[in-house]
């Protein structure tokens, strides 16, 4: 039983870590993030690791704009506008505790919740 509940707890630390962003730059509440290739297209992963970001940040509110990370990393703020079309996706996490994810439909082509198709 010992034995069980030990892998139990190893696989969902594993899973934990495996849905992190790789956050590369900041401008106040928005944060700029690259998430893997083979997972751009997994909404639930991004879903996921934006809400796990932005509660380890602890903060009131929280804003991440997400790419894939086989493209190149845009800079500064604003951003150059190109990297609107390679965005996949924009979260939201707000200071009542409620967050949303909107995709990139025209990249993200399973999503449901679009801010661009």
């Amino acid at each position: 039983m010992k034995a069980l509940i030990l892998a139990l707890l190893t696989a969902a630390t594993a899973v934990a870590h495996a849905q992190t962003l790789d956050v590369f730059e900041t401008h106040g509440n928005t944060h700029y993030a690259m998430v893997p290739t083979d997972k751009a297209q997994d909404t639930d992963y991004i879903g996921r690791a934006a809400y796990k970001f932005c509660a380890d940040q602890n903060k009131g509110s929280c804003h991440i704009k997400v790419w894939s990370d086989s493209l190149d990393k845009p800079t500064g703020q604003p951003h150059h506008t190109r990297y609107n079309d390679n965005q996949l996706a924009d979260y939201t996490h707000g200071p009542m505790g409620v967050s949303a994810t909107l995709f990139n439909c025209k990249i993200v082509k399973n999503a449901s919740r679009c801010y661009q198709r």
